[in-house]
């Protein structure tokens, strides 16, 4: 286990190799809470979430209605289940 100071302005410095091996880069940004007497700190998603219905719509022709997200999730899980059958072929 690895020690760090908190500085005046309530800073403390996350040690290079925590920050190499979970892929900390600056920027970041994370929750904090408080469990028991332990203080985690969560990294936050650099991304928001979203749905395959939102996604599509990126490529779609303007005039075009988006697809249904049932109907493309069971196609891409078709399209999967295929490439593993293949694979294992």
């Amino acid at each position: 286990m690895q020690t760090v100071k908190l500085s005046t302005k309530g800073q403390f410095v996350i040690p290079n190799e925590i920050r190499k091996s979970h892929h900390l880069a600056v920027g970041m940004e994370f929750a904090i809470s408080f469990v028991g007497n332990e203080i985690r700190l969560t990294p936050l998603p650099m991304f928001p979430v979203s749905t395959v219905t939102e996604a599509a719509g990126l490529l779609a022709k303007r005039g075009s209605e988006k697809p249904d997200e049932k109907v493309t999730r069971a196609k891409i899980a078709k399209t999967l289940k295929a490439r593993d059958a293949a694979t294992r072929a």
